[in-house]
């Protein structure tokens, strides 16, 4: 697996940071975790052609975890060269299908993908769920944010990376994220200004060590979180090897 992050920000506006998006490539499929705004300029940055995208996984539908959702689709019935012919797939807490028949209800058939290329697929928001698809398995537990949220695992290759999405402090992600490879976790405010339905980094960092997760990429950082050592916070409690998220870095798993 190879993870790209194309946001490791939030709502606020940043040069530094985009808001929430995560590219997950395995050796049979792309898959797209959240696209906030500016995802899709950020996938050019990274060489990464929208087209290639199969899987959509949306955690929850907040704008900045979202919004780059109605260009995707436009863009992938109007690109100036051949469009993306084979099915792909958008994933999504319960109400996932309501939510584009919104955005269709307000942009027409636009970013309606001809040719029945788009297959809606809701996860369970208030117990654990599962599916195959594009040869790997994706798993879903209730995130501890607004509901419907979601935080998910991705296997493939033999290897696993659980993205938490937004989320408080939860015993689900701490069984979606056992023995994971790689832990993508929020941690949205540093130690002393905890926000209740959001994780700081000495709380990401008992998940990871409670989950017996290998590695813990930090993320979804407001700006107070470049003013600290977030990564030495999480190592308080975490003995592994812990990242600092920042836009476009690629890991491998």
């Amino acid at each position: 697996m190879e993870i790209t992050v194309l946001g490791s920000g939030t709502v606020t506006p940043s040069l530094k940071r985009n808001a929430s998006g995560l590219v997950v490539r395995t050796s049979e499929a792309w898959v797209l975790v959240d696209m906030g705004p500016g995802t899709i300029r950020r996938m050019c940055e990274a060489g990464i052609d929208y087209r290639n995208i199969d899987v959509i996984l949306v955690t929850h539908f907040h704008p900045d975890h979202v919004s780059d959702l109605v260009p995707f689709l436009f863009a992938s019935n109007y690109d100036y060269e051949a469009v993306r012919e084979e099915r792909f797939h958008l994933v999504g807490p319960t109400g996932m299908e309501q939510f584009y028949e919104a955005q269709v209800g307000m942009y027409g058939d636009w970013i309606v993908p001809k040719g029945d290329r788009l297959v809606i697929r809701e996860m369970d928001a208030r117990q654990p769920d599962t599916f195959e698809i594009e040869g790997l398995w994706i798993r879903s537990r209730p995130a501890a944010h607004t509901f419907p949220s979601l935080s998910y695992r991705i296997e493939a290759d033999g290897s696993s990376v659980t993205v938490t999405g937004d989320t408080d402090v939860s015993d689900d992600l701490v069984h979606l994220a056992r023995g994971t490879d790689l832990l993508v976790c929020e941690s949205s405010m540093p130690d002393d200004m905890k926000v209740r339905g959001h994780l700081v980094p000495s709380e990401a960092g008992r998940i990871a060590s409670s989950a017996r997760a290998k590695r813990l990429l930090l993320t979804h950082f407001y700006p107070p979180c470049d003013e600290v050592d977030v990564v030495s916070q999480a190592a308080a409690v975490f003995s592994g090897e812990i990242f600092r998220a920042e836009d476009l870095m690629v890991l491998r798993v």
